[in-house]
């Protein structure tokens, strides 16, 4: 189905699916002491059924769940696993994404240029998790959670050489620049020159926090735009951050967003005219559910009104 991802979004909004980094640790099939990628060979079967609740809710894109992995001994049948698994839940109608997670050289807090060391690790590391995904047999990359263009444009040659199309979505910590101080309608012309097929926004924030953000965006590329917002409750002016010490989680326990509100997001993104409709952190498969009944689509359990039945 490689080649059909972006002759399905012609035809209008195609649904992502959830969050899995932080609900596999939630489901305590994966910790933060040992990495939460290991949830794919540690605990396989409870990685299958949350790809499943997401294709029951209605997602048609199933990201393998390959966001975190480092540079593991494992890291060729880790891939190969996490692929298999979203293969699985998605069946023939359901597409399946590989992904790339940053390596860590364009954070916000650094102020020197990348190195051209930096520049060189980072790209044999894309490509050989590009490879492995491929060989695994994605259809699409969806390449979320980077900060800087510079660092998320060092991997997307190998997506490209590979013939699968590729959405890359920037996390905005704050303010409305990127890491390396592009604006969303700079860093969006930018990343198409790059070789991205779609471009967009994911995590950090809920989508009022991102509408204007994805405004400039759409005026500034003809390219489809994907939107995988926050779904929890920011309040206060508070920033969505992680910390890890000491092996341990330490994060605020976060308030979910309610169902209701995620359904106005994708209603909201639908008529704005974004092309891939996702969540990212703290998005579970009811949320997903909501989103595909506001925008008319199939969900195998309808969350509708109507006579109770005891069996």
């Amino acid at each position: 189905m490689a080649s059909g991802f972006l002759d399905r979004l012609k035809d209008g909004p195609v649904l992502g699916d959830g969050g899995y980094y932080l609900e596999l640790e939630r489901r305590c099939l994966g910790s933060f002491a040992r990495g939460v990628p290991w949830a794919v060979l540690d605990h396989p079967e409870g990685l299958l059924q949350l790809h499943r609740e997401f294709a029951l809710a209605g997602a048609e894109v199933l990201q393998a769940m390959a966001w975190g992995v480092g540079r593991l001994d494992r890291d060729e049948e880790l891939h190969r696993t996490a692929v298999e698994l979203a293969r699985q839940a998605a069946g023939p109608d359901r597409f399946v994404a590989g992904t790339l997670s940053p390596v860590g050289i364009g954070q916000y807090q650094r102020r020197s240029p990348i190195t051209a060391k930096e520049r060189r690790e980072a790209q044999a590391f894309f490509e050989r998790r590009v490879g492995q995904q491929i060989a695994a047999g994605v259809d699409l990359f969806i390449v979320e959670t980077f900060y800087s263009v510079e660092e998320v444009s060092l991997g997307l040659p190998y997506i490209k050489s590979a013939g699968v199309p590729a959405v890359v979505t920037l996390e905005y910590k704050s303010g409305e620049y990127t890491a390396d101080r592009y604006l969303p309608d700079e860093a969006a012309k930018r990343l198409v020159d790059h070789g991205a097929d779609v471009v967009g926004v994911n995590c950090g924030r809920p989508w009022y926090m991102y509408r204007d953000i994805m405004r400039k965006m759409m005026g500034a590329v003809s390219v489809p735009v994907c939107a995988q917002p926050l779904a929890y409750v920011l309040e206060n002016g508070a920033e969505y951050t992680r910390e890890i010490a000491s092996g341990s989680s330490v994060h605020f326990e976060l308030r979910h967003q309610p169902r209701r509100e995620m359904a106005d997001y994708a209603r909201d993104a639908w008529d704005m005219g974004v092309g891939l409709i996702g969540a990212c952190c703290g998005a579970l498969p009811y949320h997903i559910r909501a989103m595909a009944e506001a925008i008319g689509k199939p969900t195998s359990m309808p969350d509708q009104p109507g006579p109770y039945q005891l069996l």
